[in-house]
């Protein structure tokens, strides 16, 4: 289903930005098998270091299964590494190490500084970033991720659905690490998409899961604690949302609490259709990986540049009425050019 997904979310993203005159009616069959691959071709294959930010996180192994896919079907000899906790500075180390071998190209995250970055575009290697921008490193060759103003009015235009607009909203969000500029845009926007809400609206705790269950559930359980009035909980790592929907099901006060996550997970979409969950906002981890390195394939190989730097990757709001099916929808994927 995520690699369907993935390319839905391609077809959308890509004709948008880049209205290319390309095959558009290929199937994703005939896109993603070239006939003819110049990388597949050469004894001396390209090299692309995919530096992620979790080695082994299960959202990012998802972005692993699509940059598989691609070096496969483009014939890129591809090293995927990270850490295995949340460490930019070893990130930093993974970057230095993609120059020093003259890899032929990297995509990474942002979470990594802009200093081994810019040393890499310094020494030609173009670097595409996914998921959260570098915005210091302006010789990146693009940016594909999400708009988190788009996030937060999806999530206002759901909550909008299920609670009353003169019901006060008392709101809890967690992030994967408050240290970083992503995790300070999504709460900003979420603050201000619902800053009309007529009941008004409060964040009144903001915590971290440091990309950890444990830790997630264990910064929930002192959240619901000290707050018990909280009625919007909102979760922008990926293990967040399972774990908050644990702890409100265990205090049982779910049907008080809205909960919200990001990302498609299979602990997620199941506890959507339990009900434990209400929304996940879906953004294709896949895409990060083949898409990213399709991009970059087609730069090094043709020449081709994206039209724009920062590129928003598609969302889609996952909810009981269409988690079954948000994935169905057969789709073609077109090249840049």
């Amino acid at each position: 289903m995520k690699k369907l997904l993935a390319f839905t979310l391609a077809l959308m993203m890509v004709l948008s930005l880049f209205g290319c005159s390309a095959n558009s009616g290929a199937t994703p069959t005939e896109t993603n098998a070239p006939a003819e691959s110049n990388a597949a071709q050469q004894e001396d294959p390209l090299h692309f270091v995919y530096v992620s930010p979790l080695l082994s996180h299960p959202i990012w192994l998802v972005a692993k299964e699509g940059f598989e896919d691609a070096c496969n079907d483009l014939g890129i000899q591809g090293d995927w590494v990270g850490p295995q906790g949340i460490s930019p500075e070893e990130m930093a180390k993974l970057i230095d190490t993609a120059v020093a071998q003259k890899a032929d190209g990297i995509i990474t995250q942002g979470l990594v500084p802009a200093e081994p970055v810019n040393n890499a575009i310094n020494a030609g290697i173009p670097v595409l970033v996914v998921d959260s921008d570098i915005t210091d490193a302006e010789g990146r060759l693009a940016y594909i991720g999400k708009d988190n103003a788009i996030q937060a009015q999806l999530i206002l235009e759901s909550v909008s659905e299920k609670l009353d607009p003169n019901t006060p909203i008392v709101c809890a969000v967690q992030v994967a690490a408050l240290n970083y500029e992503v995790a300070y845009e999504e709460i900003e926007t979420l603050k201000a998409a619902f800053a009309d809400w007529p009941g008004g609206f409060e964040v009144v705790n903001i915590s971290e899961s440091k990309s950890d269950k444990l830790t997630s559930t264990n910064a929930w359980q002192n959240t619901f604690q000290t707050y018990p009035e909280i009625n919007l909980a909102v979760s922008f790592a990926a293990e967040a949302g399972p774990a908050c929907a644990n702890v409100v099901t265990e205090l049982g006060v779910k049907e008080d609490v809205l909960v919200y996550a990001v990302d498609d997970e299979a602990e997620t979409l199941d506890l959507i259709r339990d009900g434990a969950i209400d929304g996940t906002v879906v953004v294709s981890f896949y895409n990060y990986g083949y898409q990213a390195a399709y991009w970059l394939w087609q730069h090094v190989t043709e020449g081709l540049t994206p039209e724009k730097v920062v590129n928003p990757a598609s969302l889609v709001m996952v909810e009981a009425d269409n988690v079954g099916t948000y994935g169905d929808t057969p789709a073609t994927f077109d090249k840049l050019g």
